[in-house]
């Protein structure tokens, strides 16, 4: 009977800290995120929307993955940190996606004064800004998965040094 209750409270400690992780972790995007959108001086302008975003993309797709992770024993610190770039990049996904299929057009995107796209052709800066965005997301993806890897999981990889 101790055994059980023993399990019973692992599980339900494990069960918190994870929980406790998904709540937490999406700080770090929605924080970083926030100061790229709009700049330090209207990061408050910017952090509901970003939050809003965060939280839904912790429940559609990270959530999943965390249960392909659980499910596949993939519980060390590397793997959440190189699994918790694709949360990261899956909203900037369907804009490049959709973003590379639009040459030809006849639309020009200017930001900060820098022509990104013009008629349609994305320019030298264009691919510059869209990989430094892209390494950006990234970063930020693999400090919440190691932030979400250090509140659920660091105890475990501590008692087991498999982990």
């Amino acid at each position: 009977m101790q055994v059980l209750q023993a399990l019973v409270l692992k599980t339900m400690n494990q069960i918190f800290r994870s929980i406790s992780a998904f709540i937490v972790s999406p700080i770090v995007p929605i924080v970083s995120l926030s100061v790229f959108v709009l700049g330090a001086e209207k990061f408050l302008q910017a952090l509901p929307l970003v939050a809003f975003f965060a939280y839904l993309i912790t429940a559609f797709v990270a959530v999943p993955i965390y249960g392909v992770m659980l499910w596949k024993q993939w519980l060390k610190w590397w793997h959440f940190a190189i699994l918790g770039v694709l949360p990261a990049l899956s909203l900037d996904l369907f804009g490049l996606l959709s973003s590379l299929g639009s040459e030809g057009g006849f639309i020009t995107v200017r930001q900060h004064g820098i022509d990104l796209i013009i008629e349609g052709e994305r320019t030298l800066a264009g691919y510059i800004y869209l990989a430094w965005r892209l390494i950006f997301y990234s970063l930020t993806g693999v400090g919440a998965g190691v932030l979400f890897w250090f509140i659920a999981h660091r105890g475990y990889a501590r008692k087991f040094r498999g982990n």
